[in-house]
């Protein structure tokens, strides 16, 4: 792929591509093609974890290492890759609150109320709280989960519990 064609690809299509050369790759006949392809890009993924690794340890050693590393991790391509590799600074929790704050003007005015309940390494659960405003409920979980998704794509899921009973006081936040 040329550098042109690489940068009008976003995120999400690389990735996607990404999926469907891997399951490609499943379906070789050749067992020892298909076994080596798997180790070579094993090996390219370790090559480039090592050094990710130690940027953020030279990053973060550096005086302005925590700020410039915030910076960094804005990007959403080098977000993903850091995810990848295990080495995203940020944990699940934090950048989930992190969207659930900057969302919470926008839902709060909508008459919905967005608390994280929990977040473990395969999925979070989140409760919407809604104060008398009627909006359709599937639409607003793909939202939310969109939303929390784009945070967290390295979970499995993002459950929303649809607490339809309680209102809500809204607070100056």
């Amino acid at each position: 792929m040329n550098a042109a064609a690489r940068e009008a690809e976003t995120l999400e299509q690389a990735l996607a591509r990404l999926d469907t050369l891997t399951a490609a790759l499943e379906r070789v006949s050749d067992e020892k093609a298909r076994e080596a392809a798997r180790e070579l890009l094993a090996l390219l993924l370790d090559l480039h974890g090592r050094a990710f690794e130690r940027l953020s340890a030279i990053i973060s050693a550096s005086g302005d290492g925590p700020a410039l590393f915030e910076q960094i991790v804005e990007s959403r391509d080098i977000a993903a890759v850091l995810l990848l590799h295990g080495l995203h600074p940020q944990s699940v929790e934090e950048r989930l609150q992190k969207v659930i704050a900057r969302m919470r003007p926008q839902w709060n005015a909508r008459g919905l109320h967005v608390d994280l309940i929990s977040a473990g390494t395969a999925f979070a659960i989140v409760q919407l709280k809604r104060n008398g405003r009627a909006e359709p409920t599937q639409q607003l979980r793909l939202e939310i989960e969109s939303a929390l998704t784009d945070a967290a794509p390295d979970l499995d899921d993002i459950l929303i519990e649809m607490d339809m009973t309680e209102t809500y006081a809204e607070t100056a936040a």
